[in-house]
């Protein structure tokens, strides 16, 4: 056989097996209409692995939600955060532990963030969250978005660990 006929099969061959070593649950999505308004937030979704994530998180922690890319979030709406009005765009997500039982979820206007450094400062919104602890542990990073009542609810999950909040929707 020609290499020409060749060359194509092996691209796919290559393709497929990086796919494959990356892991299918590598990115996560997720969208809600609100308003008639699209929200979606695209997130990495490390698994747990036995680790505790509590102990894993100090006082003081800035987090980028997720793993590799930090996670963003694309609203067609403009946003109240907390009393802060955020326009229509695209904005990276972090969390920060701001006491034992309270985190912010913080937005940021720089996005395509890849692992470290965490943004430390310049956020343009924080959200406070109420943490609960969930019946059943999940074991990949989850982030879920839903229509509450003309506001977005956003819940964040990963262990036992529930963080959520809910944004206002222009």
């Amino acid at each position: 056989m020609k290499l020409t006929k060749l060359l194509p099969i092996l691209v796919i061959l290559c393709l497929a097996v990086i796919a494959c070593a990356q892991g299918g649950n590598d990115r996560g999505k997720a969208e809600a209409t609100i308003k008639g308004k699209t929200l979606s937030i695209d997130y990495g979704r490390p698994e747990l692995k036995g680790r505790d994530l509590l102990s894993l998180a100090p006082v003081g922690t800035v987090w980028r939600l997720g793993k590799n890319q930090a996670t963003q979030i694309d609203t067609a709406a403009e946003l109240d955060i907390a009393g802060t009005k955020l326009a229509p765009g695209k904005y990276s997500l972090w969390a920060k532990k701001v006491s034992d039982t309270q985190w912010h979820l913080c937005f940021h206007p720089k996005t395509g963030v890849w692992g470290s450094p965490v943004l430390k400062d310049g956020y343009v919104a924080e959200l406070p969250l109420q943490q609960s602890t969930a019946k059943d542990s999940v074991e990949l990073f989850t982030i879920a978005l839903a229509d509450d009542h003309g506001k977005a609810n956003v819940k964040v999950q990963w262990g036992t660990l529930v963080l959520s909040g809910d944004l206002g929707v222009k």
